[in-house]
């Protein structure tokens, strides 16, 4: 097994588990502040909060692909990229603060709510904070270092979840909690500035929790050519892509009833946190992915991005086969009994976030063998159609309008996108494994059906599932001892590390 490949094995597994993290977390802040706050001041944090990620979309569209790209493919150095962070970027993250403050009072009056002002005030210092935060992240990637990457990522998450809560039970407040949070991010970015500090002496990641750089290419990039000639398409991607998967819940809000907008919105809670672990396996797979096209290896490419393919296959597939089986029983577990009419709904979005994820996949390897026209294009072309089937559906179907939208316009994305994919990667997609992983799902969904466990009895289904899985795979050839010897192999490694790291600490 390459060293290559062994390190975006490892990587995925790290960062999926970090993202898991991520997932539990947010989770947590939710439903704590829910309980802490009254519905009024919950309210006035998420509104906050929806207009504060705009900002924070502004700066991980511009380096959080830009960085790990130029980084993989050798066209800079880490010195550099961090050079930049300083001189270049954190005055244009300052002027981005500035402009979000002064937006403050008319985002306010807009909203017709003028205590939204301080709030926003103090949730736009966060900003350039959170951009010496992805800079770090970004670099961290972009040098393959994914067990550090993976434990800034899990800092970060943690560390908003308790001073949060610390500032919310201090000042019984939504300002204290929007604090709390400023507080948390620059707690971070100054973590992140000492777990980047070795790599910028040595130049490339150490052993312990990382890998090589990417050697040195003959092309160079500056800080304007890696700002325009990929942080800003990737910036239009980015933003359309949250458009496109906001256009449902927002267009259902506008012309059904309060209600269903509750509904529908815990059903995509469910299905995002999908998007979210499969972006652990996009971290690690797409530097490799730029380290390799930069080298000129493009059957090596191929053969990463076929095997993103078929692990995506292995975990998509089935679990969205075992909630379609089970989405009435899993909504009320999750959520409860008032909310089983999330089932529907959620069926339709699982799968339209696998398809929205298989297309993404696709659309990261164009971008790492920097085509970005042809994905600016199919995303404005996404939006529009997305926008046009859910002002067609939701009026007279609903919430499930609002899903069937969403799932036809992620297939017209993933079949536009696999056409040019094909043309430059070959045949990425194993079709063998497809068929194999179908009869494995197939079997799952008959016991799904025939046995319809519900409450915690659900739990103990979906782990006997899981067991059937693995054991169908395993009888149909898709598993096979190459795969378990790369797993054997990577959590030891994982395990071998961290018990390192702790010695040294000790």
């Amino acid at each position: 097994m390459r060293f290559k490949e062994f390190q975006t094995s490892r990587g995925a597994l790290l960062l999926t588990l970090s993202q898991g993290i991520a997932i539990f977390v947010g989770f947590a802040i939710h439903v704590g502040l829910t309980r802490l706050l009254s519905p009024e001041f919950y309210g006035l944090y998420a509104v906050t909060i929806s207009v504060l990620m705009w900002g924070e979309l502004l700066i991980t569209g511009t380096i959080g692909t830009a960085f790990p790209k130029a980084l993989s493919e050798g066209s800079v150095s880490a010195r550099e990229i961090w050079r930049w962070t300083w001189q270049v970027y954190l005055p244009l993250w300052l002027v981005l603060w500035l402009l979000f403050s002064a937006a403050s009072w008319g985002i306010a009056s807009l909203l017709r709510d003028v205590r939204l002002v301080p709030l926003l005030l103090v949730a736009a210092s966060e900003l350039p904070f959170f951009g010496i935060y992805i800079a770090a992240r970004s670099s961290l990637q972009g040098l393959m270092a994914y067990g550090w990457m993976s434990v800034l990522s899990s800092l970060w998450a943690l560390l908003r979840l308790f001073i949060i809560f610390a500032f919310v039970f201090a000042t019984q407040s939504v300002l204290g909690v929007m604090v709390g949070n400023t507080v948390a991010v620059a707690i971070t970015a100054l973590l992140a500035i000492a777990i980047l500090r070795p790599f910028l002496k040595t130049g490339s990641a150490r052993a312990d929790f990382g890998s090589a750089g990417a050697e040195p290419s003959q092309a160079h990039r500056t800080p304007i050519s890696l700002l325009v000639g990929i942080g800003l398409p990737t910036l239009a991607i980015t933003l359309l892509d949250q458009i496109l998967l906001a256009l449902d819940l927002w267009i259902l809000k506008r012309v059904s009833a309060p209600e269903f907008s509750g509904f529908y919105g815990a059903a995509r809670f469910f299905a995002f946190a999908l998007l979210m672990l499969a972006s652990g396996i996009g971290s690690a797979w797409f530097p490799a992915m730029c380290h390799e096209l930069g080298k000129g290896e493009r059957e090596r490419a191929k053969a990463l991005l076929r095997e993103a393919m078929r692990v995506l296959i292995l975990g998509l597939f089935p679990f969205a086969v075992i909630v379609w089986a089970t989405a009435r029983p899993l909504s009320v577990l999750l959520f409860s009994g008032s909310f089983e009419l999330t089932a529907e709904p959620m069926r339709w979005l699982v799968i339209a976030i696998s398809l929205f994820t298989f297309m993404g996949f696709m659309r990261g390897a164009l971008i790492a063998d920097n085509k970005f026209r042809l994905p600016v294009i199919l995303g404005v072309m996404m939006t529009a159609l997305d926008f046009l089937l859910c002002y067609l559906l939701i009026p007279r179907y609903g919430m499930l309008g609002a899903a069937w939208a969403t799932t036809v316009t992620s297939a017209f994305g993933l079949i536009a996108m696999w056409v040019p994919t094909a043309l430059r990667f070959g045949d990425f997609v194993p079709i063998a494994t497809l068929a194999r992983v179908a009869i494995a799902s197939f079997v799952l969904w008959l016991i799904a059906v025939f046995w319809s466990a519900s409450g915690l009895i659900l739990l103990v289904q979906y782990l006997l599932l899981g067991v059937v899985y693995i054991l169908a795979l395993i009888a149909l050839g898709e598993l096979k001892s190459s795969d378990w010897q790369i797993l054997r192999v990577t959590i030891g490694s994982i395990v071998a590390d961290v018990t390192t790291v702790l010695r040294i600490r000790r």
